[in-house]
């Protein structure tokens, strides 16, 4: 090999191409090296100054989100106005019956997993989409790091948890089965829940359409139908001559437009007066009543509290507390107070010895027949608890069925109101209008 005119030997050649690869290894490594410190400097998105001050704010956003509010502890008196206003709206918010549901239901699946009950508390509080509710838990699980059991730290927020759900969860304490009695609990709230939302959907249907009336009502006599009372003035039709209907509206609409002050203060009145008689004692319960009285209504109100009498009775009395404490616990938990006066009289006569199917036989208008010896049947066969829940599924059956019917009997009933409504707009507008054209043609 020559080079420049000098001969290298075989020897001299080889180190020579050796030291070339060599040298261009090194700079194939510089170049990456280059390459990669200016892939290292260049930005992965444009903005990158803005971008970070954003995600700064975002997570003092979170800080200040995750602040966990403890009830006794949390302090906001130096937080502003804002964050006082704010912390209000949230602690007078409705925590529901479905809140509730999810987390005993989690909560039992957490527990029969093997997690301590403060563990569990503190991340379901975390995962709860109502900020009351995570309060609360937040509240629960540091008095339960304080030493208090879960059912003593429930107690303290007697308006969420009612005197039904502390007991099932202090008797799964004393027993040993917490998770068994917190998953009869969270199945009993889904019940309790459905029933709720059965009962306001087929309510919501005639409310709906009544409200709808009345607003068109109005909208008709305070910007329609002066119109059409001008028009006739204009065309020389007097007042007598009109329909029976069209003079309704005209009395009407000068209550409305010239006196609605007037009918809010009697509204007012009415509904304040009513307020006042329903929360007097005596009044209460004659309202109570009276609510069992009412045709097609009464009677679903009467499955609603014998389903929730002997659904709670039973998960109480399986769940191992005594009759007695059991039935002055269901009684707390009816809303109806005829039926809270019916359980007092079963609990004195239970103390005294007797049976609570003796108790309630004499009173088929509150428990029907049926009920009565299939509990007489439980108390023989000491499973009061198996009965009570057959029962309860035979019952919320009759319940859906008896929601059905009523949706089917109102749907006609509100067509109907609805066209006469329509028909005596019709007239009550049209027939003028016709008498009007006719004066015009003689």
């Amino acid at each position: 090999m020559e080079f420049d005119g000098l001969k290298i030997g075989p020897t001299v050649a080889k180190h020579h191409e050796d030291q070339q690869k060599a040298e261009g290894m090194v700079a194939d490594s510089q170049r990456h090296e280059s390459l990669d410190s200016a892939a290292d400097q260049s930005d992965v998105v444009s903005g990158i100054d803005t971008g970070n001050e954003i995600l700064k704010k975002i997570e003092k956003a979170e800080k200040v989100e995750g602040e966990k509010v403890i009830y006794g502890v949390y302090n906001n008196s130096d937080r502003g106005l804002f964050v006082q206003i704010n912390d209000f709206l949230i602690d007078h918010s409705k925590i529901t019956l479905k809140d509730k549901s999810y987390f005993f239901h989690m909560l039992a699946v957490m527990v029969d997993a093997g997690i301590p009950v403060v563990q569990a508390v503190k991340s379901l509080a975390t995962r709860s989409e109502n900020q009351h509710f995570q309060r609360v838990l937040n509240t629960i699980a540091y008095n339960c790091d304080s030493g208090a059991t879960l059912s003593d730290a429930m107690t303290r927020f007697d308006n969420i948890f009612d005197e039904l759900e502390v007991g099932i969860v202090k008797s799964g304490e004393a027993t040993g089965n917490l998770n068994t009695m917190l998953f009869k609990l969270s199945e009993q709230l889904d019940k309790k829940h459905d029933l709720y939302m059965k009962l306001w959907g087929a309510a919501v249907y005639p409310i709906a359409v009544l409200l709808v009336l009345a607003l068109v009502t109005i909208g008709m006599l305070v910007w329609i139908f002066p119109s059409l009372l001008s028009l006739l003035k204009e065309g020389g039709i007097a007042g007598n001559k009109l329909p029976f209907a069209t003079r309704l509206l005209m009395g009407l609409q000068t209550a409305v437009t010239g006196y609605w002050w007037v009918i809010l203060l009697v509204v007012f009145g009415i509904y304040g007066l009513f307020s006042m008689y329903v929360n007097s004692a005596n009044g209460a319960v004659s309202w109570d009543y009276s609510k069992l009285k009412f045709p097609i209504v009464g009677q679903m109100i009467r499955r609603v509290q014998v389903f929730n009498f002997i659904s709670m009775l039973g998960i109480l009395i399986d769940s191992g507390l005594p009759i007695i404490a059991s039935l002055k616990i269901t009684g707390n938990s009816l809303h109806n107070r005829i039926y809270k006066l019916k359980v007092q009289e079963v609990l004195d006569q239970v103390k005294k010895g007797k049976k609570i199917s003796e108790c309630l036989r004499g009173s088929e208008y509150l428990f029907p027949g049926e009920v009565v010896e299939m509990f007489a049947v439980g108390e023989a066969s000491a499973s009061i608890a198996k009965v009570a829940q057959k029962i309860s599924d035979q019952y919320q059956r009759e319940i859906d069925n008896s929601l059905k019917k009523l949706t089917s009997v109102f749907e006609p009933i509100m067509i109907l109101v609805v066209g006469v409504f329509v028909a005596l707009l019709a007239l009550a507008i049209m027939a003028p209008i016709f008498n009007l054209g006719s004066t015009v043609g003689q």
